[in-house]
């Protein structure tokens, strides 16, 4: 199944999430206008969901997405890993 959420953020940012799953998440994009830093560490968050039951704990998520971000010095700008993860659970119910 595909789906597809997307959400405005404090200060007007957008995110929105396309999601291909089943029981758990085959394919995940995350696309919008907020920023990261470095640009290219996106994939990282991406490839977290990947394999996870569509109905993963809600803060463990939270927490890792928190890991990754803290491990490898990374910055995001205009969204939260909460943002992250809200969008991703209302694209998968």
């Amino acid at each position: 199944m595909k789906s597809i959420a997307t959400k405005k953020v404090a200060g007007g940012k957008m995110i929105t999430v396309k999601v291909d799953h089943d029981n758990v998440i085959n394919n995940i994009e995350i696309l919008g206008d907020f920023f990261l830093h470095p640009e290219d560490s996106l994939e990282l968050i991406e490839n977290s969901f990947l394999g996870r039951h569509v109905k993963e704990d809600r803060l463990e998520a939270i927490n890792r997405i928190d890991q990754i971000v803290a491990h490898n010095g990374l910055e995001l700008i205009g969204i939260t890993s909460k943002t992250i993860v809200d969008t991703v659970k209302e694209a998968v119910e």
